[in-house]
């Protein structure tokens, strides 16, 4: 029996894994920003770079427990992390802090966009269990290469969001920086998500016997549903 506070794959009914994600995905990046933003306004710089720090590191260690995140690259993502805060905090300077983040997803975005070329998407086989397509589907070329064009796409993304995010350091304060920072990208992932799932849809649409995107959504849903019952 698996805690509500963690995740797990589990077979529905037709005996197809479903991913039921734990309760508190998505609150943990928001108890960041919030920690940051407090603790700048009441104690400084230093100290929200620390509470961001810790909290990001124990979520990345929590979500992995869990079965969502990073994986084995949990190591290098943590190191990134915990030397950004450090630096940060030694230098008690919010351009350097900020900036190796920015660095970062730019390194990211260049990661994601290669990735499809290389034949190293890691979202082919993401995408496919968490829609819940057949192994035959997942290897068609028709999703392998609609899910190549979607990381190419985020990839860009993610890098204008880079270069926006250097502008908006410049005209921001600290704390308004991260909480609008937050504010902007979650509808903006939103709609990419909503958007890449439409393109998804129409291309897998050409796959003899695909049975349509919003079908294996609500499928995924009640399973997750009496997964979540069953715990």
């Amino acid at each position: 029996m698996v805690g509500s506070a963690a995740g797990e794959w589990v077979a529905d009914e037709d005996g197809a894994e479903v991913f039921v994600p734990p309760w508190w995905v998505g609150y943990d990046t928001l108890l960041a920003v919030v920690a940051f933003v407090v603790l700048f306004r009441y104690s400084g710089l230093g100290p929200a770079i620390g509470a961001i720090t810790v909290v990001s590191v124990l979520s990345g260690i929590l979500r992995v427990r869990a079965g969502v995140g990073v994986g084995r690259l949990l190591p290098l993502v943590a190191a990134c992390v915990i030397a950004r805060g450090l630096v940060g905090i030694i230098t008690d300077n919010d351009d350097i802090y900020f900036g190796i983040g920015i660095g970062y997803k730019f390194a990211i975005a260049a990661g994601l966009v290669l990735s499809a070329p290389l034949k190293l998407n890691p979202a082919v086989d993401l995408v496919a269990r968490t829609l819940g397509l057949s192994a035959a589907m997942r290897s068609h070329e028709e999703y392998r290469s609609a899910v190549d064009r979607i990381i190419v796409v985020f990839g860009v993304l993610l890098g204008l969001t880079a270069g926006f995010d250097i502008w908006f350091l410049g005209v921001t304060d600290p704390d308004g920086y991260v909480l609008f920072r937050y504010l902007i990208n979650w509808p903006l992932y939103v709609a990419f998500t909503a958007l890449s799932l439409t393109f998804l849809s129409r291309r897998l649409g050409r796959i003899p016997g695909f049975p349509g995107i919003m079908n294996l959504l609500e499928a995924q849903a009640e399973a997750r549903s009496a997964a979540r019952k069953r715990r």
